[in-house]
């Protein structure tokens, strides 16, 4: 399942939009300049550390080894900041596990990453809804596309549709005393390139129609200011993107027909991790003015840290460098 997630954020990640507004002509020239040298520096990591561990780092069913506890930890501080950014807007924070490797189908990245996940949000009094239980009781045959792929079908995301509303139910109330001035506002709230309307496969031949708005998000029509509707921010990976459906057919799109007093913003990326939330977060989404913030996680999240994925994948395409324990954990697993 992991392998699914990283050959389609491979082929989707050219589509990525990223960066702000500019104000002048010279901060844009040392902006251009700063990326460019940080892509190189990015690109000679990924040369000289082009593997990728994943569910590797727990094959002997160890969470105790000290590369995954130094990932539970960096998960932690990620998560820990996020609820620090999402507080500051004044925003309700809820965080959903979702993954369809649950119940029988569940990866050591969820058997030990849920339970961890789940502990770090009641220590820092977030709310967590684990929707694994209800998904273990489902037919993947039916709400994914496998064998082909294992993202959600048509009913896949009715499923999650259902799951989701009554999150939405229970915090209808939530309202956000946080504003901005247009002048402050960046271009795009989400990472697709503005106004995209294409067809895409994956490389799967499973085609779908990928329609973004103006404002870089998964949805299809613009979010308008000041706003008239509670916002509802969905940050997420692959789960809340929703590859292989056309907009009509994705979670958000369906809830948006049962609220329509709500603006569901989704903000899904492929392939990305716990610090792009944070970073898309702080640099584009808080924009939108959100009243609820709905982070969707799993377990692959915290082995996602691992600093030659988020060189690979990751969004902002700044280096990561090893820690010493990442360094040592690589070479004895490549460099034998």
């Amino acid at each position: 399942m992991k392998a699914h997630y990283i050959i389609v954020g491979l082929l989707l990640l050219s589509a990525s939009f990223y960066g702000c507004k500019n104000t002048t002509h010279t901060h844009t020239t040392v902006a251009d300049e700063q990326k460019e040298l940080s892509l190189k520096k990015t690109d000679q990591l990924n040369y000289d550390y082009p593997k990728i561990p994943d569910d590797k780092i727990l094959e002997n069913n160890n969470p105790n080894t000290p590369i995954y506890t130094e990932l539970k930890g960096r998960y932690k501080d990620y998560l820990t900041r996020i609820k620090r950014a999402v507080d500051s807007a004044d925003a309700k924070f809820v965080v959903i596990i979702i993954t369809p490797e649950a119940g029988k189908t569940s990866t050591n990245s969820n058997v030990y990453g849920i339970p961890f996940i789940k502990s770090t949000c009641s220590q820092l009094g977030i709310e967590c809804v684990d929707m694994t239980p209800a998904i273990a009781t489902q037919d993947l045959k039916v709400i994914t596309q496998t064998p082909r792929d294992g993202h959600w079908s048509k009913k896949g995301a009715i499923f999650l549709a259902n799951q989701l509303a009554a999150i939405l139910k229970r915090h209808s109330d939530a309202k956000s005393k946080v504003t901005y001035k247009d002048t402050e506002r960046p271009e795009t709230f989400g990472d697709l390139p503005p106004n995209d309307d294409e067809i895409l496969d994956g490389g799967k031949d499973l085609p779908y129609h990928l329609l973004a708005n103006a404002q870089g998000c998964r949805m299809t029509h613009n979010i308008k200011f000041p706003k008239q509707k509670q916002h509802v921010l969905f940050l997420g990976g692959s789960q809340i993107y929703s590859p292989f459906l056309d907009n009509e057919f994705i979670a958000t799109a369906l809830l948006e027909k049962q609220f329509p007093n709500m603006e569901l913003i989704n903000t899904g990326m492929i392939a990305s991790s716990v610090d792009d939330y944070l970073s898309l977060f702080q640099e584009k989404a808080k924009y939108a003015e959100p009243d609820l913030v709905i982070m969707q996680t799993n377990g692959g999240d915290i082995t996602d840290l691992f600093f030659s994925n988020r060189n690979h994948l990751g969004r902002s395409h700044k280096p990561y460098y090893p820690s010493p324990t990442e360094e040592k954990y690589y070479n004895s697993l490549y460099k034998k």
